[in-house]
């Protein structure tokens, strides 16, 4: 008989709870108390960045992201045009260590079917090597890009920051040695239920950093494509024939700005959007670091 391990007692742990992690949150709101012992454990010092989907960008400039690749040229129309994903690859350049898992602990805790369950996180800085090996494999910096552009192509949603829950249920040691890049779908176990969380909680996971996101209600026409199982958090809802959006919640992940028919929905990124992003984050994981 093999011997159970750390990592195998987590991942147990972690899929017979998932689907009670909204009612744990809505406790959270309901008792101070436990808020704060959850915080301390497993959230303190979080910072995570939602980062708008390259395909969401690449919509506005073409008109038909259909016929564009991730990698492929796009016609920038100045030279403001920014592409989220550069933050993905300037850390995964910078990093020493990379360490991809073998599948989405969300999506198998939930048996997604909209998207593979074996795209899983992406680690990088010291405490990715602790990681089980049984949960994944250490990747060569040119393996962790194409890891972020499969899940690019297929419409994941990228996240990159320091994320104190993987530290802890994958025993990597402190929180300030690991940098996680997720790419998540509807099934994003913290993602997901960040409106449920008390508000000081929630705020750890927010837009990146120099984006903003314009609804043109002159061009909405209210066919309601943008709230209907698009976003994941439920922050577009069409009222009085247009859509609204509800900015506590909205992370600006771009998945409107893809599906709507009439271009009613923008994204704007400064100039200095990447390089903003990436000041937020090197103080997080020294990722540089033996």
């Amino acid at each position: 008989m093999s011997k159970i391990s750390f990592s195998d007692i987590s991942v147990w742990v972690i899929k017979f709870t998932f689907n009670s992690r909204f009612a744990l949150a809505n406790l959270c709101r309901k008792l101070p108390p436990m808020a704060r012992l959850v915080d301390k454990l497993f959230f303190q010092g979080d910072d995570m960045q939602v980062l708008p989907m390259d395909t969401a960008i690449k919509t506005q400039r073409s008109g038909n992201v259909q016929e564009l690749e991730v990698n492929e040229s796009v016609p920038i129309k100045n030279e403001n045009t920014v592409l989220p994903s550069q933050v993905l690859g300037e850390m995964i350049q910078k990093s020493k260590y990379h360490f991809i898992m073998d599948s989405c602990i969300c999506r198998t805790s939930n048996n997604c079917q909209e998207y593979p369950q074996d795209l899983g996180c992406l680690f990088l800085g010291k405490g990715s090597q602790k990681i089980s090996k049984k949960l994944g494999r250490a990747v060569t910096a040119r393996e962790a890009m194409e890891h972020i552009q499969k899940c690019s192509k297929l419409g994941l949603v990228p996240i990159i920051g320091r994320n104190k829950i993987d530290s802890v249920w994958l025993n990597t040691g402190p929180k300030e040695d690991l940098l996680s890049i997720c790419h998540c779908c509807q099934c994003c176990c913290l993602w997901k239920m960040t409106p449920n969380l008390p508000e000081d909680m929630g705020s750890c996971f927010s837009s990146m950093e120099g984006v903003q996101i314009v609804f043109n209600e002159e061009t909405c026409n209210g066919c309601g494509l943008c709230a209907t199982d698009t976003c994941f958090l439920d922050a577009i809802e069409v009222i009085n024939g247009k859509a609204k959006r509800d900015e506590e919640k909205c992370r600006i992940c771009g998945r409107c700005v893809e599906i709507c028919p009439q271009r009613a929905v923008i994204i704007n990124i400064s100039v200095d959007a990447v390089k903003r992003s990436l000041e937020r984050i090197d103080p997080l994981v020294d990722v540089q670091s033996e």
